[in-house]
């Protein structure tokens, strides 16, 4: 089931983050530069943070081995496209958007734990423009309709978007430190005070990739959200995100008793 508008944590109580990655997975070895899924995914466990890692298919085809240790830690899997695209202007072109989920879903369908995958669409790109010039984003989406008319798609929910970001690509693009990426991160946070975060763990974009260091900046962060008093929930536990899936549920069930 694909809503027109975004699924956020908003409804999560204060100081309450669900940690979702995006772009991934990708491994540079052990205390290199560049990301490195299998060691970020392994401090989070060690932390008791679940996460959730959203799959580039072209990414998570390289790394299959490193799904699985993401999956055996408790994290969940989400589908993040094949290649990428801006899905509106994708799918206003002609595109088949159902085909990127598939080609990713084929990828990631041995690791999904549960009975509902959840969809973040790349750059949050989901609704078209009221107006070409226009600030407003239009209130449905032709991404949303193309997918539900999918019927490969009805254990799907989304969009999944988010409720804090600080950029973390930028960061990398602009070769900022890990502890100043940080710093930036901290700051959004407590701006916001709770919700869904969004970083990545590696990058769609080949140039900013080896210089990803999403990893690092998750080990210096991590303490010091602690210290401040912060807990972690996975992306199933946000109220809002819970009882949507309960809808997918509830549809899916309805579907097959109708077959």
């Amino acid at each position: 089931m694909f809503f027109h508008h975004g699924l956020r944590g908003r409804d999560l109580p204060d100081k309450t983050l669900c940690l979702t990655y995006d772009d991934g997975p990708g491994e540079s070895g052990a205390g290199q530069p560049g990301p490195n899924t299998t060691e970020l995914g392994r401090f989070l466990y060690d932390e008791g943070i679940a996460a959730t890692f959203f799959v580039m298919g072209r990414h998570g085809e390289q790394f299959p081995q490193t799904l699985a240790r993401l999956q055996a830690w408790g994290h969940l899997i989400g589908n993040h496209t094949y290649r990428h695209p801006g899905l509106v202007k994708f799918t206003l072109e002609g595109g088949d958007a159902a085909e990127e989920l598939q080609r990713t879903h084929e990828i990631i369908r041995p690791y999904i734990d549960g009975d509902v995958i959840f969809f973040r669409p790349p750059y949050g790109n989901w609704r078209q423009k009221s107006r070409p010039d226009g600030p407003e984003d239009a209130p449905r989406s032709v991404v949303a309709e193309a997918l539900n008319r999918d019927e490969r798609f009805a254990n799907y929910l989304g969009p999944i978007l988010w409720d804090i970001l600080a950029e973390d690509w930028e960061c990398w693009r602009q070769c900022v430190s890990p502890a100043e990426c940080a710093r930036r991160h901290l700051a959004a946070i407590e701006r916001v005070g709770r919700g869904i975060v969004l970083l990545h763990d590696s990058s769609e974009e080949d140039d900013v990739r080896p210089r990803n260091r999403t990893c690092e900046m998750t080990q210096l962060l991590v303490p010091q959200l602690k210290a401040r008093g912060y807990r972690f929930v996975r992306l199933d536990e946000i109220p809002r995100v819970r009882r949507a899936a309960e809808q997918v549920r509830r549809r899916t069930s309805a579907l097959t008793l109708a077959e």
